[in-house]
């Protein structure tokens, strides 16, 4: 198992309190034995005087094995169990309840089970190479990426440079560490490496006894006004990375406030382009164990698929119902696990739609699968 998020659970380990439960709504209902998926049904047929039950399952279970069973009623019921012995006939076992968890607040809404593929999940955009945040090493396709901007705006100044941290430098590690702009409107006016802006770097608080080294460093270098900026890259599970910097520089001009969003807008058509350049597209087709109207469960089995997902917070796919168009949605991963084969299980949040077309497309969907879900589970209810 890789992890589980796990729910907050109220637990009760007295007997009366446990038997109490069954009795009032357990008993000759069924319960469903926790698995990675498609979990086995088990039913409450017999309260024993001795706080033991009897149970029917179609399933084999194993002597002296405590399994973790479920339902939902409302709220999430998390029910501990110990098998004790076997019945007289196949298929019925004793067994000793060792606890039982309720969840402390209502399940908002219904999980859909989905059979026979009707939805799944398919284009799912994923990093060429992954950025570790707080390392220098930046994969060559971004890179690329820079110096194609680079070599866009170089007309626009006197000097241009986008780069990575991986030459260190006292004003780009200030930028670095500090995500702020270093902003030098004259280099000749020793009041203008003082600043309150909120986002620009006060040089002369910093560097304080030192500035004048700072000062005579931009008239050696004939620079009268600099900016240097963060860079960022937008991951595919929307983590925002310090990347790297721009520095620009006039020798003769003076530089204004508005460079700052200037550089802002040319950022954000940078993290376009860098994302084109880095992003590759599975189109495998991954099931979907169950829906709900804020997210889903899936089973991945793509085995690139399932080592990108291992690094992620979320992604971004589409969701296909068949016979309709899908729909593109970027998720949280909320939970996930991996079976002994290592087939990867994730519980999902939907953050965002494309759009809102298809946000709508999307609720009116469920909302046709829970009607036909609630028909079926009162059909099974007038079983027994």
């Amino acid at each position: 198992m890789l992890k589980e998020t796990k729910r907050q659970l109220e637990w009760f380990i007295n007997p009366e309190k446990i038997h109490s439960i069954v009795e009032k709504h357990l008993l000759n209902k069924y319960i469903y034995l926790k698995s990675l998926e498609d979990p086995p049904k088990i039913r409450f047929i017999e309260i024993h005087p001795n706080h033991t039950y009897k149970i029917a399952t179609d399933i084999v279970l194993d002597l002296d094995k405590e399994y973790v069973c479920f339902r939902v009623l409302g709220r999430y019921l998390e029910i501990h169990i110990k098998i004790i012995s076997r019945g007289e006939i196949k298929g019925i076992y004793n067994v000793q309840i060792k606890a039982i968890g309720i969840s402390l607040s209502d399940r908002e809404e219904i999980r859909i089970p989905i059979k026979n593929n009707e939805v799944y999940l398919t284009n799912f955009l994923t990093s060429k190479h992954m950025i570790e945040p707080g390392t220098r090493i930046i994969p060559t396709t971004i890179k690329v990426g820079l110096a194609e901007f680079e070599n866009k705006i170089r007309p626009l100044y006197d000097v241009v440079k986008l780069d990575t941290f991986e030459e260190p430098d006292p004003l780009t590690e200030l930028v670095k560490r500090t995500e702020k702009f270093i902003l030098v409107r004259d280099s000749f006016e020793p009041k203008e490496f003082e600043t309150e802006h909120p986002e620009i770097l006060n040089l002369k608080k910093i560097f304080s006894n030192n500035l004048d080294k700072i000062i005579q460093r931009y008239r050696k270098l004939n620079i009268k006004s600099e900016l240097i900026a963060p860079l960022y890259y937008l991951t595919h599970d929307h983590n925002s990375i310090v990347i790297g910097y721009i520095q620009l520089q006039h020798k003769n001009k003076t530089m204004e406030l508005d460079e700052i969003d200037k550089v802002k807008q040319w950022n954000r058509e940078l993290i376009d382009r860098m994302l084109q350049i880095n992003t590759s597209l599975i189109q495998e087709k991954e099931d979907v164990l169950n829906i709900s109207k804020s997210g889903f469960r899936t089973k991945i089995k793509h085995l690139s698929l399932i080592n990108y997902l291992l690094k992620q917070s979320g992604f971004s796919c589409d969701i296909v119902f068949k016979g309709y168009p899908p729909i593109s949605v970027f998720v949280e991963i909320r939970s996930s696990a991996r079976d002994e084969k290592g087939v990867l299980y994730l519980g999902t949040k939907i953050i965002q739609f494309k759009n809102e077309e298809q946000k709508n497309q999307y609720l009116n969907l469920i909302n046709i699968y829970e009607k036909k879900f609630k028909i079926m589970q009162a059909q099974q209810a007038q079983k027994g």
